[in-house]
């Protein structure tokens, strides 16, 4: 009953046949088994409490999922024992709810959810403890429309696991496009959706659902292609027809099914909605004799993969990136004054205009005195997520405070950035916040910061880094292409001798770390350096140009700018480039350099009375659009190599890559 006293209809509510019918389910699992199914999922795809609460059955969840897992270990358990040789599985079904994380039931606020993460968490945490004291052999996070519903999912694995002290469970994933589109429910392509979840070390990534064999194969291909682990696809019998139903009979599904097979791309292959046992039967004769897709080369240096609607792969080739400023409120004027006034439609056109002047990255900071930051995040990663111009993209969530970056992690169902952590806060705090970076599925700036302060010179930049990097490899198993170094990139030219080296101090720094630590990325804060010339901004834009012209080759790949404000190194007059090469660099014939440029900054304030009717500005660049400036910093291709061997993680620091375990067991003694 609800909470009026009137009954709730239970139609619909098929996860209850486990207590009402147990036989009749136990005897369908069978007989899939004896179809020849070598794991069969439980009857639990309603199992949370989130999804049984729509019946008021929220209370019997954890004994809903163990009687369901119970009964199909029951079936497995019977026919391993009639065929030995042929050991059979049990997945524990997590289906994915009635509610999305990505996408706002309201027409009126794009910002309102019917559900958080943390009821989600806490949703799957539940239903995840009842099936693995049922006795399932693998967790099937399935028939994803909405990837941050299943990162929520893989979270709440993962704590649970983490809680229990048990040994984790093999994690099968598996998403569902909405059409030929080839996207999810919540707008993600196929690729975006894997690297967006990879960070879960399945057993499986692979496509269910939705479409037919015939529909689904240049989506799983494209999966297959991108997936280092094994892939798996289990369709539909076909597209459902007028009546609901679905038209494909055994001999077309595996015959369907029989063309991915022959090309050598299935690792697992089963079947959704409209297929029998039957249906099994047929695959499992077709595809018997066909070679099953081998595991690709993993590179010895990978490359960073992001992703927002769509993927964003950081390869060495790619080149620079634009993290665009705009929406950061220090980075931004305008921006600040309109989350300072609530004005978040107006403040959505800020954002869209750096998607228009070609940003690779989308930056956002909420840190001020006059709002609450953590609510300002999550309220705008909302909306972003359902602005397809700005969700195409991969966000950069950054923050002095670590509850304000959870919070954007909470809403963001892409493969984001983090900006920032540092050993400022000490290693166990350190390490706790890279974990859950890593749980989270994020990359990460760190920040060239220890217990001691701020590094400013070569040597602690350099010291810093490493000693970061070492941590977050040898203890948490950090993806090493998903660390990015910001080295500091300090003010120079303030007329204190000792912040003279502060610019070339940064590149040798970028450039030595570069050298000994694979894979990592490089980011860094240019207003910073040119702060001593606030006001000037044509002069400040130029000392950056000419920063990035020097720092790119040595391994900075991407810094946070304002997209289109940057002038190419070659539309700067030489005389104004050279003076800003000299104090980047601290070199010049007479050791001048700082005074000569505080000089030429004056009489760009200040321009000799003679000189204002000359046809020549003391400060000339030439206009270039977003596009030639972009394509000018990607042309700057960087000269460093690393060939450092990958620092070990230490026994059990990360998750366990279950595809490439080594060893065997022999089949009886499953």
């Amino acid at each position: 009953v609800d909470a009026n006293g009137i009954p709730v209809s239970l139609k619909g509510n098929n996860d209850l046949l486990c207590f009402s019918k147990p036989d009749l389910i136990k005897d369908v699992h069978k007989e899939y088994y004896m179809g020849g199914s070598d794991i069969c999922e439980t009857n639990t795809f309603n199992g949370t409490g989130i999804s049984q609460g729509e019946y008021k059955m929220q209370e019997i969840v954890y004994e809903l999922n163990k009687v369901a897992a119970q009964l199909c270990k029951k079936a497995a358990a019977e026919v391993t024992k009639e065929q030995p040789d042929k050991p059979r599985f049990v997945a524990g079904a997590i289906g994915p709810t009635s509610r999305t994380l990505s996408v706002s039931p309201s027409v009126e606020d794009c910002s309102f959810r019917n559900v958080t993460w943390d009821e989600l968490v806490d949703s799957y945490k539940e239903q995840v403890s009842g099936l693995v004291d049922g006795g399932v052999d693998i967790l099937m996070i399935e028939t994803i429309f909405d990837t941050q519903n299943s990162k929520a999912a893989i979270f709440a694995v993962d704590q649970y696991f983490i809680e229990t002290g048990k040994e984790r469970l093999p994690v099968m994933l598996s998403a569902t496009i909405v059409d030929n589109s080839g996207r999810t429910l919540s707008g993600q392509t196929i690729e975006a959706f894997f690297v967006s979840v990879k960070h879960a070390k399945p057993l499986t990534v692979g496509i269910n659902c939705a479409l037919g064999a015939a529909q689904m194969k240049h989506f799983y291909k494209q999966l297959s292609d991108l997936n280092t682990g094994w892939c798996h696809v289990y369709p539909n019998a076909g597209l459902p027809n007028a009546m609901g139903g679905y038209d494909e009979d055994p001999e077309i599904f595996s015959n369907n099914i029989y063309d991915y097979a022959k090309d050598g791309i299935l690792n697992f292959v089963g079947g959704c909605c409209g297929t029998f046992p039957s249906h099994i039967a047929a695959v499992a004769k077709k595809v018997k004799d066909c070679p099953p897709r081998k595991l690709p080369e993993l590179p010895k240096y990978p490359y960073m993969q992001l992703s927002g609607l769509e993927p964003a792969f950081v390869k060495p080739e790619t080149g620079f990136q634009w993290v665009g400023e705009r929406c950061n409120l220090m980075g931004s004027a305008k921006f600040k004054k309109l989350v300072d006034a609530y004005k978040w439609d107006e403040a959505m056109e800020v954002c869209l205009a750096q998607t228009e002047k070609k940003a690779d990255i989308l930056d956002f900071n909420f840190d001020s005195d006059l709002i609450d930051g953590q609510s300002a995040m999550g309220k705008f990663m909302r909306m972003c997520v359902t602005e397809p111009q700005v969700a195409k993209l991969p966000f950069m969530i950054d923050s002095s405070k670590w509850p304000v970056i959870e919070e954007g992690l909470k809403c963001v169902q892409g493969k984001s950035i983090v900006n920032s952590i540092s050993l400022k806060v000490g290693e166990e705090e350190f390490l706790r916040q890279a974990m859950l970076c890593k749980r989270y599925g994020a990359a990460v700036v760190v920040m060239a910061f220890d217990e001691q302060g701020q590094a400013a010179t070569f040597e602690d930049k350099v010291r810093i880094c490493q000693r970061s990097y070492k941590l977050m490899r040898t203890k948490v198993d950090f993806p090493p292409e998903d660390i990015i170094f910001d080295c500091n990139v300090l003010t120079i030219a303030t007329g204190l001798p000792e912040h003279n080296s502060y610019g070339i101090d940064f590149i040798k720094a970028v450039e030595e770390i570069k050298r000994t630590c694979p894979c990592v990325s490089f980011s860094g804060g240019l207003s910073n350096l040119s702060f001593s010339f606030r006001g000037l901004t044509a002069l400040r834009d130029v000392m950056h140009s000419v920063f990035l012209y020097h720092a790119i080759p040595k391994g900075l790949n991407m810094s946070i700018v304002n997209p289109g404000g940057l002038p190419r190194y070659t539309d700067i007059d030489p005389k104004a480039r050279k003076m800003c090469e000299e104090v980047i660099l601290n070199q010049s014939e007479d050791g001048n350099h700082v005074e000569r440029m505080l000089e030429f900054a004056e009489q760009v304030k200040n321009p000799p009375a003679a000189e204002a009717a000359a046809p020549a500005p003391t400060l000339k660049i030439e206009k270039s659009t977003a596009v030639e400036q972009k394509d000018f910093l990607r042309s700057l291709k960087c000269d460093v190599s690393c060939t450092a061997e990958h620092v070990v993680p230490e026994p059990k620091a990360g998750l366990v890559d279950v595809c490439r375990m080594e060893g065997s067991i022999e089949t009886s003694k499953v």
